[in-house]
């Protein structure tokens, strides 16, 4: 109703631009031909509807830009929360898809960034032990059983959600000045890396860091706790 309400509004206005300029030509140059008068008020007219066309275009623009990005944004959480989803999943390939996805959907929708960080640093702080914690690499007594094949793939899984978070925190010339937070508190971490990354706060209460943990140049621009934390 308003769109038919503004074509009738911009008809009219374009036909008293028309008339005004013709008459206002014909009061001014009383040598003009009224053929030329007429012309020349049409072609005034005739601009009024043009730029009534031209917002309404980019009404229509902005319209579908909206559509858009809200159709954008649901594919968004419906992407994130079958991921989420997945990583209760038996297989570990399919936890691994699911940790990627997550940090895809970090890259492409950065609102999602911090989200995807606090859902990684709640996987590494399920529990979690692994045999190689407590013994040694060449103790000749060990044996292979399934569940340690099970603490195998979990334990790569849980590199991977490692590394990508690594991967996700901006270092060097990287332009993200957005400070993200990372929780690992009881968290079990291997070979954890941080170095030269950007945070906000760090906080690893009671966490256990096995192997070389690398934390050189890491800046936190709020403190950094490690109470009761084992390296």
């Amino acid at each position: 109703m308003r769109g038919r309400v503004l074509l009738v509004g911009s008809m009219l206005a374009a036909i008293v631009v028309a008339v005004l300029t013709t008459v206002v030509l014909l009061l001014v140059e009383p040598e003009l031909s009224k053929a030329e008068a007429i012309k020349t008020g049409g072609l005034a007219g005739g601009a009024v509807v043009a730029l009534y066309a031209l917002w309404l275009n980019d009404r229509r623009r902005r319209t579908d830009e909206a559509r858009h990005e809200l159709e954008s944004d649901k594919a968004a959480d419906e992407r994130f929360a079958r991921s989420v989803e997945l990583l209760g999943n038996e297989a570990d390939q399919v936890r691994v898809g699911a940790l990627h996805a997550l940090v895809w959907l970090a890259d492409s929708t950065p609102r999602y960034k911090q989200t995807v960080l606090d859902v990684l640093c709640a996987y590494l702080r399920r529990p979690f032990t692994h045999p190689s914690y407590t013994r040694r690499a060449d103790d000749p007594e060990q044996v292979t059983t399934e569940d340690s094949l099970d603490d195998d793939r979990e334990r790569q899984v849980r590199l991977t959600a490692q590394r990508l978070i690594t991967d996700l925190l901006p270092w060097g010339q990287n332009l993200d000045k957005t400070l993200y937070h990372l929780d690992l508190t009881g968290a079990s971490l291997e070979y954890f890396r941080l170095e030269g990354r950007r945070i906000g706060r760090l906080t690893a209460r009671r966490t256990r860091f096995y192997g070389i943990t690398r934390l050189s140049e890491l800046h936190a621009s709020k403190p950094a706790l490690f109470t009761s934390a084992m390296f």
